[in-house]
């Protein structure tokens, strides 16, 4: 294959590494801060993983290691970033039951 070829593809798969390592960067520093969380997209993260197992797929079928090398890096990244927002907003939810059960019921949350 040709050289420049070869040269755009590898550098289209690095842009493609760091892509989105940002934002499970931030993800992980506030892990422990749920409303941080809040403007992280979970269907997001689910379509990263889809899209690295279909371009890893792709990668296979024809033999082309920097179409599907991203992938192997996003893809457990997105899937890490899953698991904490999961965590997260489950944690959220069940701090915020109680507090909105004592509200409904005219109770004073400090007592």
């Amino acid at each position: 294959m040709n050289a420049s070829v070869e040269i755009i593809g590898f550098a289209a798969s690095a842009v493609s590494f760091v892509l989105w390592w940002p934002q499970a960067v931030r993800v992980w520093r506030c892990r422990h801060r749920t409303e941080q969380l809040s403007g992280v997209s979970l269907s997001a993260q689910v379509l990263l993983v889809t899209n690295a197992v279909l371009w890893g797929a792709y990668a296979i079928l024809t033999e082309s290691l920097w179409v599907g090398a991203p992938g192997f890096v996003n893809a457990p990244l997105a899937v890490i970033t899953i698991v904490i927002l999961r965590r997260a907003r489950d944690t959220a939810t069940r701090i915020a039951l109680p507090i909105e059960g004592a509200l409904a019921g005219g109770e004073s949350i400090a007592r």
